[in-house]
């Protein structure tokens, strides 16, 4: 891996910023996917695709490059560079995807004024090439009407999972701003590190047009699952999905392990239990394929919660779509207690239930009932 940019080409550069626990699996696939596909093609050497990564831990970035080379070779490998910032992958890659932490990184990494992305889009020479055109996705349209129409320099794809308003904010200024010579959506996704391993995700985008649609696809389907790239609407809707989901999956959880707990305490068989709630009203994703109960095979009870989607990442999940809700003076009293839960959860278990996957507030559950909190107020509680 060079440590400089400057022998790519612009128009057939891919740029990724954040190799954390997804974007390496993620970028790993799709850079091994962009390069064979270019291969398989039979497509001259010449106008190869070269790849950029912006990582500021340099055992990632290396960890990476050393992995993308035993997956595709010394030649994939080599067609690798590494720049600082944002503005320099910018001024480099004409196709740049993001997946980072959450809405603070997004801002920064896109807008700081000195180091961001939008700054180094507004350097860009007047003459930049446009991408080139790309046959219309088969996806529906159900893009922004008014959005720009005219053919980009530059695609931008984030896959974080943010706050919507905030998504919204940073995909009008960059549209704005450049006027239209960039156009970024939102592609969160969903399978967890397993199915980003894989090239199995689940990705549910936001688009402000077309022809943003039309460049972005292709590389979606990269990473995804077979009919895994979900159009979800005009810009924003992509991450407004994803965090509306988790809200519901959040509350479906807490529901799910206070019923398994109250059937503990009755003395009922949890395999019945579980077996009776998922032929009946109660059933739901969580209670079929996430249950706590460590009887149930490949359950994250029977794995001990290792693995899976982390109770901290569900705690901020449900802080996003709550911030989003109060936007919207959108009264949102679950939402609120599934948040106070998991934050119980993460601050408890000696800090150690916060890695593990969230569905062990179940355990949580049972640890607060061990210590009898309940015994302070039940006496007045409904039914008394």
């Amino acid at each position: 891996m060079l440590p400089t940019a400057a022998r790519l080409s612009r128009g057939s550069t891919v740029g990724w910023i954040g190799l954390g626990a997804m974007g390496h699996p993620m970028a790993l696939n799709l850079f091994t996917k962009t390069y064979l596909a270019h291969q398989a093609a039979g497509s001259s050497t010449d106008d190869a695709p070269r790849f950029l990564i912006c990582e500021a831990d340099s055992g990632r970035a290396d960890a990476f490059v050393a992995e993308l080379k035993d997956r595709g070779g010394s030649e994939l490998a080599s067609r690798v560079d590494r720049v600082g910032s944002g503005k320099e992958m910018a001024a480099s890659a004409s196709r740049i995807l993001t997946m980072l932490p959450s809405t603070p990184q997004v801002q920064s990494v896109y807008l700081d004024p000195k180091t961001g992305i939008l700054p180094g889009l507004l350097s860009l020479p007047s003459n930049t090439p446009l991408l080139p055109r790309v046959p219309s996705s088969s996806v529906p349209d159900q893009t922004d009407t008014a959005a720009p129409s005219a053919q980009p320099n530059t695609l931008l794809v984030d896959g974080t999972t943010l706050d919507p308003t905030v998504a919204m904010e940073v995909a009008k200024r960059i549209h704005e701003e450049t006027g239209g010579k960039a156009l970024m959506i939102d592609a969160p996704v969903s399978g967890g590190i397993v199915a980003a391993k894989a090239g199995t995700l689940t990705i549910m985008f936001g688009s402000p047009s077309p022809i943003a649609t039309s460049l972005a696809v292709p590389f979606l389907q990269r990473m995804a699952r077979d009919d895994g790239v979900i159009p979800c609407g005009s810009t924003g809707a992509g991450v407004g999905v994803k965090v509306c989901n988790n809200l519901i999956l959040a509350i479906n959880q807490i529901a799910l392990a206070e019923g398994l707990a109250l059937g503990r305490s009755l003395g009922i068989d949890p395999v019945l239990l579980h077996n009776v709630v998922n032929t009946s009203s109660g059933q739901s994703w969580s209670s079929r394929v996430n249950s706590p109960l460590p009887e149930v095979a490949n359950s994250p009870g029977s794995r001990g919660y290792s693995g899976g989607f982390q109770s901290r990442l569900m705690l901020k999940d449900v802080g996003l779509a709550l911030h989003a809700a109060h936007q919207y003076d959108l009264p949102t009293p679950l939402g609120w207690a599934a948040k106070s839960v998991y934050e119980a959860v993460c601050n408890d278990g000696q800090g150690e239930w916060a890695a593990k996957d969230f569905s062990v507030v179940f355990e949580w559950l049972k640890k607060l009932q061990v210590e009898g909190v309940e015994r302070g107020w039940k006496d007045g509680a409904p039914g008394q």
